[in-house]
């Protein structure tokens, strides 16, 4: 677990973007509301999209604060009113739905109040408690830091201070871990509860994603929201720590052909990386530092690298002094097959395999991955 010297707070951004079907009108959904503060501000409806934000319908403020629109909305999905980019406010709405929203057009997000959206009206729950809980961290942070910069602590008294502190902050994570998996128990098939599963490890809390992808699959099959949803929950099943990880196959630096299973009888971790990646680049010192320490007890790497040209991987794993000989590369960059076979969209990126090839831990850095090798290799 990281310390509190280590770990950085920040609040989650609970917005979900998602597909969803608009190709026939619907003239029922109704959005009006009366906010304060109001000095004839324009207001925006947006769909959130995985293609971007779509832009719905626009309504001026009268001299009450006063606004109504009628926008074409089909299935239920998520949606903000926003006054500018940095001040809107996120609800679900479904098709012939007759919503209410009062607030202050100054602090739409904070101030909104929801009426005749059941889900949003859960949304809005979700948010406020996660929020709670986050600041709370944040203070405990805020008082670390503190602490330190006042009293200008050496080593030792820091980490004492931060053994302090590490205990109401665990308790506070797993308050609102149980918070959140309760939610989505009580809620099984509402999209409020796409809002709380995020903000849940998947390696964690897997049967948290699967009960919500089953009830929500089976009351919105063909939702492309919900069906974004179920395609990642599947993605996750098949790399969930304990199951086999997929066989890698590609080309060495001297264009030989080396698979993962040549390892087999070793923990391997399988690293992804690039040299044109800076964070990878910035990572690669612990990764050779755990190498040069539990080598010689049976641990090994597996790089496999997105990068598109020859010399200039080849000078990276060099210069970084990546001295095991097992490096990959197909040179097909963000197009490579392995990105949708270990299911991960951005770099570093590691999985840890035990001696017969099953996953062990994913995404350790650093220290985690000393703390994980030394449990090992005890």
């Amino acid at each position: 677990m990281m310390t509190l010297r280590n770990i950085f707070f920040a609040l989650p951004v609970i917005l979900i973007a998602a597909c969803s079907n608009t190709n026939s009108n619907s003239l029922g959904f109704e959005l009006k509301g009366k906010l304060g503060n109001a000095h004839g501000d324009t207001l925006y409806l947006e769909q959130m999209a995985t293609d971007g934000l779509k832009s719905l319908d626009t309504a001026v403020l009268n001299e009450n604060g006063e606004f109504t629109m009628n926008p074409s909305i089909k299935e239920i999905g998520f949606y903000r009113l926003k006054a500018s980019d940095k001040n809107f406010a996120t609800f679900i709405f479904d098709a012939d739905q007759k919503v209410t929203v009062t607030g202050d057009v100054a602090d739409l997000g904070n101030s909104y109040n929801v009426e005749g959206s059941p889900d949003s009206k859960l949304f809005w729950e979700v948010n406020q408690a996660s929020a709670k809980n986050y600041k709370k961290r944040d203070s405990l942070q805020k008082t670390f830091q503190a602490f330190v910069t006042i009293t200008k602590m050496d080593s030792l008294r820091i980490d004492s201070m931060s053994n302090a502190l590490e205990k109401p902050y665990t308790e506070l994570v797993n308050a609102h871990n149980e918070y959140l998996k309760n939610f989505i128990a009580n809620n099984p098939t509402s999209f409020a509860s796409l809002a709380a599963i995020q903000q849940l490890q998947p390696e964690e809390f897997m049967d948290s994603y699967i009960k919500l992808d089953d009830g929500l699959f089976s009351k919105y099959p063909n939702s492309q929201y919900i069906k974004a949803f179920h395609d990642g929950v599947s993605a996750t099943k098949k790399l969930a720590i304990g199951t086999m990880a997929p066989e890698i196959t590609m080309n060495t630096p001297d264009e030989q052909p080396l698979s993962l299973s040549s390892l087999k009888g070793k923990i391997v971790l399988i690293d992804f990386w690039a040299s044109w990646c800076g964070p990878c680049r910035a990572e690669n010192p612990n990764v050779v530092k755990a190498y040069t320490k539990y080598k010689s007890k049976g641990f090994d790497v597996f790089s496999v690298s997105l990068d598109k040209d020859m010399d200039k991987w080849k000078m990276a794993i060099e210069a970084d002094k990546l001295s095991w000989k097992n490096h990959v590369c197909d040179f097909k960059y963000w197009q490579s097959p392995v990105i949708a076979l270990y299911n991960f969209n951005s770099i570093p990126s590691n999985v840890l395999i035990d001696k017969d090839g099953k996953i062990l831990a994913k995404n350790l850095r650093g220290e985690d991955l000393e703390k994980k090798l030394e449990q090992l290799f005890k």
